[in-house]
């Protein structure tokens, strides 16, 4: 069924959320509205000439003002073959528990079995055309993506009935085109993944920031049970503290520019020499907007490593100070997870290169 959002005062509802809950049970969010009470009436007729289903947030009692023929407020009702749920707000919640079997008791739909895939790094444009070939070979499954800055879900949707063996060959497919663009098959996030490959590996990280301003820490902190894995977060946003707080030599910062690799590099290398710690990821750069030492605007280098060897990237962003830094926080992420997953599966081999010679 088409789904029509009407938010009445201002939008709660979470639109891509909304757009993946919806497609996961097999229907469709055909439109978003937001109006003041007094044109709740004409919101209503331009959802009710696109929708079947209509949820409504936000002012319900000025909602129910405007139909008083509604007794004791109900929470969902059917008006001339249109459904309607009504919601202070519209929550992920509410559309499971709520919304969404409200409407499949109109409109009897199968059960639906969803594969997830989370990218990284493709754009939408990118994934589709990746996908385009199978997409025109397969009638049997519903694919559609939804991105988020720099990431981008997957879903690919398939009858609860299909058996389970094309079921599986229709996700090992798939996993063929994406598997190495993909870092989760479920809702998980990138973070919850770096957290949960560090406590495997039972290491400590710690963080020395300037472009991104201690986001990695907080983001890294996010997860419960940090504790575990994070050992210190230090925002080197000077010279000076970079110099008295990283051991970087003055005459690095002063011959290579205080955004440069060698300066990004030496803050990581600072880090793990202060000890207590297994790996560490640095960043330094301009983030704009306007240019400021020897940086252009949005370049960006983030330094990750161990006691062995420390890698450097340089990235250059063209967004908004506020999007740069977040794309910043973003590739150090995936940078984490990389790292930590192919020392994963390295550790994986030596363990049972281990077994095999015993």
């Amino acid at each position: 069924m088409k789904v029509g959002f009407l938010s009445i005062g201002s939008c709660k509802t979470d639109m891509r959320a909304a757009q993946m809950a919806l497609f996961d049970s097999g229907h469709s969010a055909e439109a978003f509205l937001t109006v003041q009470p007094s044109s709740i009436e004409w919101g209503v007729s331009q959802l009710r000439a696109v929708c079947d289903a209509i949820a409504v947030e936000g002012d319900t009692a000025a909602f129910y003002s405007v139909y008083t023929d509604l007794t004791d407020s109900p929470a969902t009702f059917e008006r001339d073959g249109k459904l309607f749920g009504i919601a202070k707000a519209v929550t992920e919640d509410w559309l499971y528990d709520v919304f969404i079997p409200l409407v499949n008791s109109k409109n009897k739909r199968s059960r639906f079995e969803v594969i997830i895939f989370k990218t990284f790094g493709k754009s939408e444009d990118e994934l589709k055309n990746i996908l385009k070939d199978y997409t025109k070979r397969s009638s049997k499954v519903k694919i559609a993506l939804f991105p988020d800055f720099l990431e981008c879900e997957v879903h690919a949707r398939c009858s609860a009935s299909m058996p389970r063996t094309e079921l599986t060959d229709i996700s090992g497919k798939l996993n063929e085109l994406l598997y190495k663009f993909t870092y989760a098959y479920d809702r998980t996030s990138v973070t919850e993944c770096v957290a949960q490959l560090l406590k495997e590996q039972k290491l400590k990280i710690k963080t020395a920031e300037s472009f991104t301003g201690g986001s990695i820490a907080k983001e890294l902190t996010s997860v419960s049970g940090a504790s575990e894995y994070f050992a210190e977060g230090l925002v080197t946003y000077s010279v000076a503290s970079k110099i008295s707080r990283l051991n970087i030599p003055a005459e690095t910062i002063a011959s290579s520019g205080v955004v440069s690799r060698d300066t990004a590099y030496n803050m990581a290398v600072g880090l793990i020499e202060s000890r207590n710690c297994d790996i560490a990821i640095a960043t330094t750069g301009n983030a704009g907007p306007t240019v400021g030492g020897n940086g252009q605007t949005g370049e960006c280098y983030i330094s990750i490593g161990d006691s062995e060897l420390v890698h450097t990237y340089k990235y250059t962003f063209d967004g908004t100070r506020e999007e740069n830094i977040r794309s910043g926080v973003k590739n150090a992420m995936f940078l984490l997870y990389d790292y930590l997953e192919r020392r994963r599966i390295l550790l994986n081999k030596e363990r049972a290169s281990d077994r095999d010679g015993e």
